[in-house]
């Protein structure tokens, strides 16, 4: 429907002036500086919790293998790169690199084919870290603890796992 200029009615303005879109840039450019280096901790943090699901679920594929092959299966993790490396029987099942600069600490455990821990008893704490940051109450580094009994959980910051 077409909107006619009766006379007595005033025009009706649509838009924005140059002034209100320039205004609005400004506030926009300031609240991105402002949250610009939040953001960035916000991605090292959700890379680090990815990188320790990984770990996680490496590990209870190697306790898994073990189960299902009824063999002892190794869980290998190396600093250099942080590799995780399942064996079983000498054949590599599995390897992955840990990717966007995440470290891993050094820690090898073995699984009976009974799924413990071998020998029985032995634990494995290996924690994430990212090369440029420093582990604290904000910056996150999450750490994957095996017990003695074969039982696996993440701790959302090294800082606080025993």
């Amino acid at each position: 429907m077409r909107h006619l200029n009766l006379p007595g009615r005033a025009a009706v303005a649509r838009g924005l002036t140059l002034i209100e879109v320039m205004v609005a840039l400004v506030i926009g450019a300031l609240l991105l500086s402002v949250a610009g280096p939040h953001f960035g901790d916000f991605i090292v943090n959700s890379r680090m919790r990815e990188g320790a699901h990984s770990l996680l679920a490496h590990a209870l594929y190697a306790q898994s293998e073990a189960l299902k092959r009824n063999t002892p299966v190794r869980l290998t993790i190396t600093p250099g790169g942080a590799q995780v490396t399942v064996v079983a029987g000498g054949a590599v099942l599995r390897t992955h690199t840990l990717t966007h600069s995440l470290v891993a600490d050094n820690g090898t455990i073995d699984f009976a084919g009974n799924g413990m821990p071998q020998p029985l008893g032995t634990e494995l704490a290996v924690d994430l870290s990212h090369t440029n940051t420093t582990c604290t109450q904000d910056m996150r580094c999450p750490g994957l603890r095996i017990d003695g009994g074969g039982g696996m959980r993440l701790c959302g910051n090294k800082l606080s796992c025993p």
